[in-house]
């Protein structure tokens, strides 16, 4: 499937060419795995003092807000020709997730001409979606997390 290449670098690496692995949606028209890169971080909260006497809280003068970190949860698939492509793409596509670059991935996605700096929380919610005979598929989420957030 030419339309997939290039859509998705993870470490300089096209995941679809590499792996067999893109972004996936559960029903044509989600826009899920977006929502999830564009959700914006909390802020931290402030500190505050409160004084028994005194109406309300205390909070300086001028309130500066930082943001949490945060965890952002995306829908893969990989396609692979036969059964033994498919489980060779997962299982590389899975240790490549977790080793990262020193444990770091940079997800880059050239349609939104952003970077995020990632690192490999967890996988789950694995769902066969064809046989293992011909082409394979399946779908699965994967959890990361963002120590520091663009916004």
């Amino acid at each position: 499937m030419e339309i997939l290449k290039g859509l998705l670098y993870i470490n300089n690496v096209d995941v679809y060419e590499t792996y067999g692995a893109f972004l996936t949606e559960e029903k044509q028209g989600d826009t899920s795995n977006y929502d999830a890169l564009m959700k914006p971080s909390e802020v931290k909260e402030q500190e505050e003092v409160s004084i028994r006497e005194n109406d309300g809280v205390e909070l300086p003068e001028e309130i500066i807000q930082s943001l949490k970190a945060r965890d952002v949860s995306l829908k893969f698939a990989i396609s692979a020709k036969d059964k033994a492509s498919f489980l060779s793409n997962y299982m590389s596509f899975l240790e490549m997730l977790r080793k990262g670059n020193k444990g770091w991935l940079d997800v880059y996605l050239p349609e939104l001409d952003m970077h995020f700096a990632f690192y490999y929380k967890s996988a789950e919610k694995y769902k066969q979606l064809t046989d293992f005979e011909g082409m394979v598929m399946g779908r699965f989420v994967v959890n990361f997390r963002e120590p520091k957030p663009k916004f």
